[in-house]
């Protein structure tokens, strides 16, 4: 790609330029034109491109790197989430809980039909231990209107009864095949809808007014603009969502690079026979949300196709397919427990094939071992039948993985998208997954490093607002597998199961390998010559701390194609 500019309108110079380049190259100075970098190195190198005409920024040591590329996240939920009634990821009883929402509803009072939907709610953080939420309880709300509590995992939503009514769900419901819709020992509704089920039902809930889309978009980037992201991927992306990213687009207001992973569900397929239809409405969707060509100019983009694969892997959902079965009680033997694969083989067999043909990125929601050798199976197939095609398969989560499959990804070149914070895990947690899974299965829990020390591809993705958006706090826990307090303490023991991440691959995973995974590393993800200019000034020089004060990180400059999108 060659730069369209000759002369450098703005040099950065005098600081600690990470290029995140194939060596990993720390320079002093760069140059930007036309929203593109012109140059990378010395100060006396740059700083000769100069023209009259040319802003000289003094970084006085500071650091620069690339932005931020968020490959696996949903930025429309999140900024709802900002703006509505939230839990905040607290630990609270039911009491609480519901005490909680009856403030917002007194606060807020509305129709009788306006719903009212609860995020940011823990519900395996729920206290004490085996406390939940049900229909029940929210019908003891003094309100009338529909009430959803929707899960920070997003695979769980607890209704009311005037919700379940609304959403056209009662006892006659059939039991659907990728998910549950609980019911009690009498047969009644719980009010809890988990994994397909809870996502289908929270997507059918009546939104905002396109013009609050917007808004809600145009806060959404923003906020991510304030932590250094640059680019984000939604990995379950509507068409609501890019309308409204594509009205700040048309109004020239559009900062951040939003790419999208539109999502094919087990029950829209009807057979391996039918997967060439299904993959064909995902690239007629990509066709009509996609900028062509790429430029400087923030834009939107769809390349890949997004499949839930399994579950949740913690007690007491237990979903995550897995190859050996779950232990279900302390001392006892295995169960017959594997949890959930949500796609027939032939059917995921022939989705991920028919990406392969038709150019598409299949990004899944692989969080046990049982799902990663499904979609692994696939994707060799996908590659000995579309031999030499650039297909970029990123399977998400991996939580649990089993030892020969780092070394498939690798052979495979599949991306393990990872959210380097759940590997912060309080030590009551990690007592359980021991537990549940194993003296043999354990060293392979929330692994990081064992994918880059066979070869493998990481890519960063916040997961965000499944977790609190915190992306530096994400990334020091990568570096050091514990969870940390907001005082910068210890939170918990360190997940003994791994190496640590080093600086350098964590950046990378959050800058040039999550550009190829979203298959963008031509435009983004380094700061190399012809590339578009999205960088960010740090406060702090991430190379002269300790990785515990990641955390600390604040930016002060946020570039996009070479503009100030924000600025302390």
């Amino acid at each position: 790609m060659t730069p369209v500019a000759t002369a450098a309108e703005v040099i950065y110079y005098n600081g600690t330029i990470f290029t995140a380049d194939a060596e990993n190259r720390v320079c002093s100075a760069l140059a930007i034109g036309q929203g593109y970098i012109l140059a990378v190195g010395t100060d006396e190198q740059v700083l000769a491109l100069a023209t009259p005409t040319t802003e000289r920024i003094d970084l006085h040591g500071k650091m620069m790197m690339p932005g931020l590329i968020d490959s696996h996240m949903h930025p429309f939920w999140g900024g709802k989430q900002l703006k509505g009634c939230s839990l905040h990821y607290a630990a609270l009883t039911a009491e609480q809980t519901l005490q909680h929402i009856q403030a917002h509803l007194d606060k807020y009072p509305v129709g009788d039909d306006e719903w009212l939907t609860v995020r940011a709610w823990q519900r395996q953080a729920m206290i004490p231990v085996g406390a939940d939420m049900s229909r029940s309880l929210l019908d003891t709300l003094n309100t009338r209107r529909p009430v959803a509590l929707f899960s920070n995992d997003c695979h769980t939503l607890a209704a009311n009864s005037r919700a379940l009514e609304m959403l056209g769900i009662d006892e006659n419901t059939p039991v659907p095949p990728d998910g549950k819709i609980a019911r009690d020992a009498n047969g009644q509704l719980t009010g809890i809808l988990e994994d397909a089920p809870a996502m289908r039902a929270f997507d059918s809930i009546p939104s905002g007014t396109a013009e609050q889309n917007v808004q809600v978009a145009a806060h959404v980037q923003q906020v991510l603009h304030a932590q250094g992201v640059t680019t984000v991927m939604d990995t379950r992306v509507f068409a609501e969502q890019l309308e409204a990213f594509a009205a700040l687009r048309d109004r020239g207001e559009l900062t951040l690079r939003v790419l999208g992973a539109k999502e094919v569900t087990p029950d829209s397929v009807q057979g391996p026979e039918d997967a060439a239809r299904a993959v064909q409405e995902v690239v007629d969707f990509a066709e009509r949300w996609s900028s062509q060509p790429w430029t400087p100019q923030a834009g939107i983009s769809v390349g890949h196709l997004k499949l839930f694969v399994d579950g949740v892997l913690q007690p007491p959902t237990m979903t995550a397919a897995l190859l050996e079965p779950y232990r279900e009680h302390h001392g006892a033997a295995k169960s017959e427990r594997y949890g959930d694969l949500y796609f027939t083989t032939p059917v995921l067999n022939a989705l991920i094939v028919e990406c392969g043909r038709a150019g598409l990125h299949p990004h899944t929601h692989t969080v046990g071992d049982g799902a990663i050798e499904q979609v692994l199976d696939a994707v060799e197939l996908m590659r000995a039948a579309c031999p030499g095609k650039d297909i970029r398969p990123g399977l998400a989560h991996n939580e649990l993985v089993a030892p020969h499959q780092y070394a498939r990804f690798a052979s495979l070149a599949a991306t393990a998208v990872l959210s380097f914070q759940w590997a912060g895990l309080p030590g009551v947690l990690i007592d359980e997954e021991r537990e549940m899974l194993g003296e043999a299965r354990f060293p392979h829990l929330e692994p990081a490093a064992r994918f880059l020390d066979a070869g493998a591809r990481l890519a960063y993705g916040s997961d965000w607002p499944i977790d609190r958006l915190d992306e530096w706090y994400n990334l020091q826990v990568g570096m050091t597998r514990r969870a940390w307090d907001s005082e910068g303490n210890p939170a918990g023991p360190r997940l003994d199961n791994d190496r640590d991440l080093t600086l350098i691959e964590t950046l990378r995973a959050a800058t040039i390998d999550a550009a190829y995974m979203i298959a963008k590393e031509q435009y983004i993800g380094s700061l190399e010559v012809g590339k578009f200019a999205d960088a960010i000034v740090l406060h702090h020089n991430l190379f002269e701390q300790p990785a515990e004060k990641m955390y600390q990180t604040r930016i002060e400059r946020t570039l996009v194609g070479g503009q100030i999108s924000y600025q302390s």
